[in-house]
Formats: structure tokens, sequence, C-alpha cells
């Protein structure tokens, strides 16, 4: 995970943790205790933080998460009506304004504030998703990129000799590109890696391949193909296994062509 994406997860933390402290806070002032200035200041603390959380990350919700603020009717037409007798900014500066009147309907006023802040608090815990989703195509994107480059390095290195030595490191080049690139698909999309056996310390190629086919991100065709590209580098890293320039070169084309469609 990003240093970015770690710093808006503490802060998410935090701020949940405020959420905590002023629900605990409005229940107190229902039940008639005295809880101001402190619910006043910790609900703002909230709402000013969350916002900005939301601001910065550019996310889709922004006016929900106002609308809980500052809660509007919706009339039957669509349009915005007039605004609610109660919502999370009346409710967290009563009793500090003498002209709010509270005392009648406390259970009314509760009732819906309780309903406003649980929505704007989904909301702000639902931006990293927004986030994670928003990156995940730039992330393999980005992965596929640096495979290519390498394909295309290896390339050149086996159009540069026919020296079955060289024609081997271009294949062993192309199939931990291609490995490397499957992993970063499937960590982007937050899939959990499908091991056999399940106490295998590390992955293999196949436990890359029978994951992203059981998640539907490639094709049992394209998962065959693969099967084979792999073993073709598996090949070049084995001085006992036979290799042809040509397998190599379908290795890194066909190889490149198959990383280009799954991101």
């Amino acid at each position: 995970m990003t240093t970015k994406l770690l710093q808006v997860e503490i802060r998410l933390k935090e701020l949940k943790k405020l959420a905590k402290e002023v629900l605990v806070l409005a229940e107190k002032m229902t039940l008639g205790k005295n809880v101001q200035p402190e619910f006043s200041l910790k609900g703002q603390r909230w709402y000013r933080g969350a916002r900005e959380i939301l601001v910065q990350n550019k996310f889709s919700g922004i006016e929900e998460f106002d609308n809980c603020y500052e809660h509007y009717w919706e009339r039957r037409s669509g349009t915005t009506g007039s605004r609610a007798f109660s919502d999370i900014e009346q409710f967290i500066k009563m009793g500090l304004d003498s002209r709010t009147v509270y005392s009648q309907n406390k259970k009314d006023h509760y009732d819906l504030f309780l309903g406003c802040f649980h929505k704007a608090q989904s909301l702000l815990e639902s931006v990293m998703d927004e986030i994670l989703s928003r990156e995940m195509p730039i992330i393999s994107q980005l992965s596929f990129s640096l495979t290519a480059s390498e394909f295309e390095k290896a390339e050149e290195l086996l159009n540069s000799s026919t020296d079955i030595t060289i024609i081997r490191a271009s294949g062993v080049v192309v199939r931990v590109a291609l490995e490397r690139h499957l992993l970063t698909v499937i960590e982007t999309r937050s899939i959990k890696i499908i091991c056999n056996p399940p106490n295998k310390p590390h992955p293999t190629a196949d436990d890359l391949l029978v994951t992203l086919l059981k998640n539907n991100v490639i094709t049992a065709i394209q998962k065959s193909e693969l099967e084979s590209l792999f073993k073709i580098g598996n090949n070049c890293a084995h001085p006992k296994e036979v290799v042809k320039s040509e397998d190599v070169n379908r290795l890194i084309l066909r190889g490149k062509e198959l990383a280009s469609s799954i991101l």
C-alpha cells in the first residue's frame, strides 16, 4: 500500500474513534446531561476533518455527505424542499444557542441526527474503497508498462545472438516479468491467492493462474496459453531442457499481448 493510502487509512481510524465519542455525547445530551461545549467542538472537528478527506480525494458522494450535515427534504418532484428540523449541524450546536427549542421533541431530534450521522460516517468509510478502485487500473497499467519494457529488452537480447545461453536468458527475463505482472494484478484487485498446497511458502505461476481464473480475471483459454508460455520460460531456466529460439520468440510476443489484456 502506498504512503498516501496508509495516511488516509490512519486518518480514517482517528475520525472513526472521534465519531464514537460524538455519538456518546449525543446520547448523553438526549438524556438531559450538559455536554456542551465539548459536544459541539468534537462534532465540528469530526465533520471538518471528514469533509476535508473527501474533498482531497475527490469523493463522488460529497454532496450526499453535505446533505447529512445540512439535511433538506426531497420533494416528490425530485427538487430540494425545506430543511429538516434536525440534522448533524443543528443537533451538535443544541444547548449553545438560547433560541434552540429542544426540550419537547428530544427523541425526534436525536433519531434524525443518528440517521444523518450514521449515513455520513458510512460515506466517509467508503472513501478508501473508492480510492483503491480508482488507483487499481493505474497501478496495473504501470505494471504492464514496466513489463512491456522488459519484454522489449528480452526481444533485443534474443535477436542479438544465436548463443543458447543468450536465448535462455531472454526467456527467463520474460518469464519473471510476466509472473510479476500477474502478481501485481492480483494484489491490486485485493484477491487472495489460492496456493496448492495451502502451506506453500510462496505462490507459483500455477497458483497465480488458478487464482486469476477463479476470480474471472482470465479465461480458461488464456490460462491454458499462459501455462504453455510459462513452460517455455521454465525450460529456459533449466539447462537440461531443450529450448528453441522460435519458442522463446513466441513467449515474448504472445506474453506481451496477453499481459496487455490482463489488468
